[in-house]
């Protein structure tokens, strides 16, 4: 099996480091103003929130193996795996929060990412 080069290794951490501090900047966003379990859709952020955090390897270590064209789906933990993706940061966070210039409009949320351009979707 071929290690990863330098330049592959930086790549890696970097996607590892980026969809942690996305994430916990997630939860701390998501929990202003709820009860949890109680007010899911009371916050800056509606409905319900699936983390990932641990799980950054994962996702970076099957991504960094994949072609472009490669076609990916994720569970309803899909961050750490959108980010190794590719998948456009700021329209990314744009759909977590609702909004229109989310990937759909803001109408999928967290679980139903979808970006057809890097070949990413979620199942929610």
């Amino acid at each position: 099996m071929t290690q990863p080069n330098n330049s592959q290794r930086l790549w890696m951490y970097e996607q590892m480091l980026t969809s942690r501090y996305m994430e916990e900047s997630i939860e701390r966003i998501y929990m202003e103003g709820k009860t949890p379990v109680f007010n899911m859709a009371k916050g800056p952020i509606p409905g319900e929130m699936h983390l990932s955090n641990g799980q950054e390897p994962c996702a970076v270590g099957v991504c960094a193996h994949l072609e472009a064209a490669d076609i990916v789906t994720a569970t309803h933990r899909p961050h750490h795996i959108a980010v190794a993706k590719g998948v456009d940061l700021n329209e990314m966070m744009a759909e977590i929060f609702g909004k229109a210039t989310g990937l759909s409009g803001g109408r999928g949320g967290h679980m139903h990412l979808f970006d057809g351009r890097v070949n990413f979707s979620c199942s929610g």
